[in-house]
């Protein structure tokens, strides 16, 4: 077996293309693994290839609710022997408990906005974090919704390779 300079994939030996990428393997396909690469923590880890395909497209609409806020016990109670409900639980959890440590922040700096002088910082600062917590929690929703839709199982940015259900 050779490993495609491409992708890392196993190709059988004498193959013209890679069975995992399609690219084409020229005689200087690796004969060892090449080095895993560190994941890009900005873009999230795609973990698709763990779980069964028709997993992935079975219970769409569970997994999207799971994003909005309190719902993200639903693939729980729905799927409870689902790896991919999990999944999506976990990620779903993850982002809750996010944008509620925002808000108790934004809560805490909007206490002090009533102090006399400064208290205008305070409840600009408080304003902010309650919109950025916002904005943020959205584009969350909207990149777990794409990948949902595609049958894919990728990771929140920054926040998604915790595991708090498992």
């Amino acid at each position: 077996m050779a490993y495609c300079k491409y992708c890392g994939g196993q190709a059988p030996d004498g193959a013209q293309t890679c069975p995992h990428c399609g690219g084409i393997l020229d005689g200087s396909a690796q004969q060892t693994p090449p080095p895993p690469q560190q994941p890009n923590q900005f873009m999230g880890t795609d973990s698709s290839s763990i779980f069964d395909g028709t997993e992935l497209a079975d219970n769409k609409w569970c997994y999207i609710l799971a994003y909005l806020w309190i719902l993200f016990f639903l693939p729980l109670v729905v799927c409870p022997d689902s790896k991919v409900g999990k999944f999506h639980a976990n990620q779903g959890l993850l982002l809750f408990i996010f944008t509620t440590a925002c808000g108790v922040l934004a809560g805490f700096f909007g206490f002090f906005s009533g102090i006399p002088i400064i208290g205008a910082i305070f409840g600009l600062l408080s304003g902010f974090i309650g919109w950025a917590a916002g904005v943020i929690h959205l584009a969350a929703f909207i990149f777990a919704l794409v990948n949902i839709l595609n049958n894919k199982a990728v990771e929140l940015p920054l926040i998604g390779k915790y595991r708090l259900i498992k």
